[in-house]
């Protein structure tokens, strides 16, 4: 059952790094885009962030964009630190620019910045609302190449491509790796029209378009994916544009990664369960034939996985318990090490065939992320714990949101 198994997920694989790899190499028209320079208004939720607002503040005043169409709403989300004085800090020392700060209490048992969020959308003069996190940075031209996506009225949102500003722990570079994927990957569904997020280092929404669909839902766990899904919901198109970049602040610990990660898979299954009717539904195009199904089917493959593991091992370890029971020696009896030729001798080609071709595929497509993105392959030891050590646990973040999910477990920032 094992080798079908395997066979079955690097087939899974294999047809997905394939289609992605024609994505690449399709060819894709290129439209004059008039240069448009409307008002802008920046959303900042912030709740304990005296480390980071200034950076982050600071980079919005320094775009090159026209100081007079930009508004800076600062939301002030219920902090115990100094948040709130270096807000004030900066409307002081920057006066006369039209930055609002709004101090707002966090309600009990509130989980997201949604609330922040909606609360800021009421003070809104802008055409367009970008939202970024406090402890994000922007490049001083990333607004304007936004507005070069913004060509289509359907064109609900633009993202920007994102690169980790803190790449010194193992989890930071690893994450580097995942970001440098993800901006490709993003880049090739934004191309065949699939694109489904809306990071918070970076999105700008078309104001009017975003207060049609309505406002952020304080209930769901990751709002900024939530209102990407329900804008492909109701028809409207999501862009990235790669050439505008802003940086993040990424977990650097194991706890702070884990807890991120779950709590993401937690937001992914419960938006794909409120939008299921686009599994499989012509009427959204390829995000409904395409990206939603093979979205839903991945998710089963990694829980399937899980499962069948579990099984496995169990055996193994039941064999092992009462192979010790009738021989009675210790464990350390039935340890051989085995020589490279045995190891060899014993490969299963069947199995090891099909896990090949497919690593092979997503080295590929690794390789084709850096160099369209004009990054180097740095961290060695970062990239071996990424390919051996990462997929494993990114199954546990699964499998523990999943876990959550079902059990209804608090949700927590």
């Amino acid at each position: 059952m094992m080798t079908y198994f395997i066979w079955g997920i690097s087939l899974l694989g294999l047809f997905i790094g394939i289609f992605w790899t024609q994505v690449v190499y399709a060819p894709e028209e290129r439209k004059w885009k008039e240069q448009k320079e409307p008002t802008v208004s920046f959303l900042v939720p912030a709740w304990n962030e005296e480390k980071t607002l200034r950076k982050t503040i600071e980079s919005i005043l320094n775009v090159d964009y026209p100081k007079e169409k930009i508004q800076i709403i600062i939301i002030n989300d219920g902090s115990i630190d100094k948040t709130a004085e270096i807000a004030t800090d900066l409307i002081i020392e920057n006066h006369g620019k039209n930055i609002l700060l709004i101090n707002r209490t966090r309600t009990p048992g509130q989980f997201t910045k949604a609330p922040a969020l909606n609360t800021g959308l009421k003070q809104v003069t802008g055409e367009y609302v970008a939202c970024l996190d406090s402890d994000s940075t922007i490049e001083p031209d990333s607004l304007k190449k936004i507005f070069e996506e913004f060509d289509e009225e359907n064109v609900g949102a633009v993202i920007s491509a994102i690169k980790v500003a803190n790449p010194v722990t193992i989890f930071g570079k690893i994450q580097r790796i995942e970001y440098i994927l993800a901006t490709f990957v993003r880049k090739l569904m934004s191309k065949i029209d699939t694109l489904h997020v809306t990071p918070g280092a970076l999105s700008v929404y078309n104001t009017e378009i975003l207060n049609k669909i309505g406002k952020f839902d304080e209930k769901n766990i990751t709002e900024d994916y939530e209102i990407a899904v329900r804008l492909r919901y109701k028809g409207y198109r999501i862009k990235i544009q790669p050439d505008s970049i802003s940086y993040t602040n990424v977990p650097e610990t194991f706890k702070d990664m884990w807890d991120q990660r779950v709590r993401w898979f937690r937001g992914f299954i419960t938006t794909s369960i409120k939008y299921k009717n686009m599994f499989a539904n012509k009427k959204f195009g390829m995000m409904g034939v395409f990206q939603y199904p093979i979205n839903i089917i991945s998710f089963i493959a990694i829980m399937f996985t899980f499962i069948l593991f579990v099984y496995e091992g169990s055996k193994g370890a039941y064999n092992i318990t009462n192979k010790l029971s009738i021989l009675g020696t210790g464990i350390l009896d039935l340890i051989k090490i085995p020589s490279l030729k045995s190891l060899l001798l014993h490969i299963n080609i069947k199995v090891f065939f099909p896990i090949t071709i497919s690593l092979l595929v997503v080295i590929y497509l690794y390789y084709l992320a850096h160099k369209t993105q004009n990054e180097k392959w740095r961290h060695p030891l970062a990239l071996l714990v990424y390919f051996t050590l990462y997929p494993p646990l990114r199954t546990a973040h699964w499998v523990t949101a999943t876990y959550k999910e079902i059990l209804r477990k608090d949700k927590r920032w």
